[in-house]
């Protein structure tokens, strides 16, 4: 599992460091890599609190702490990404106009839904692998057994 304080810390720094860079007159074209660290970041950030919203049974059990400091938590980082965010789009827009952020936010979510759809393909394969696995191992079991059985009856046949 991610730790989201580390998460939230290398958004942070790549955050600051393409607001720097322009700041310095850098182009944003130079900085696409820190931009693309920060939205990592996030996006790892969004995949953890969704884990932390529904978490599994053993965590439930075993995790300590006080509920009211991790929503706190989780509030203050929310907050801090989408004021990070907003003045990352009007970075965007300033430079290539609201078209372009609008044409990144469609690309992004096509990006989503791919992956979303490659990740259902892979587990229904795996699904599907195991099922056949199963079938395959329960068919072996039969045939041995028939075999044994068969085996059986003829050791055991009277002979004339």
């Amino acid at each position: 599992m991610i730790d989201p304080v580390s998460v939230f810390a290398a958004a942070c720094t790549a955050y600051n460091g393409v607001k720097k860079a322009v700041e310095f007159g850098r182009e944003l074209e130079d900085v696409v890599g820190q931009m693309s660290s920060w939205w990592g970041a996030a996006a790892q950030l969004r995949d953890h609190e969704a884990q932390v919203t529904n978490p599994p049974l053993f965590r439930k059990l075993l995790h300590s702490g006080s509920v009211e400091a991790q929503a706190l938590e989780a509030l203050v980082r929310r907050k801090k990404l989408q004021e990070q965010e907003r003045e990352l789009r009007q970075l965007i827009i300033f430079r290539y106009g609201i078209d372009a952020y609008r044409e990144m936010l469609e690309e992004r979510r096509k990006i989503i839904a791919n992956r979303e759809a490659l990740a259902k393909r892979q587990r229904a394969q795996r699904k599907l692998f195991l099922e056949n696995t199963l079938c395959g191992i329960v068919l072996l079991a039969l045939v041995y057994g028939l075999y044994w059985i068969v085996d059986l009856i003829i050791e055991h046949w009277p002979e004339k």
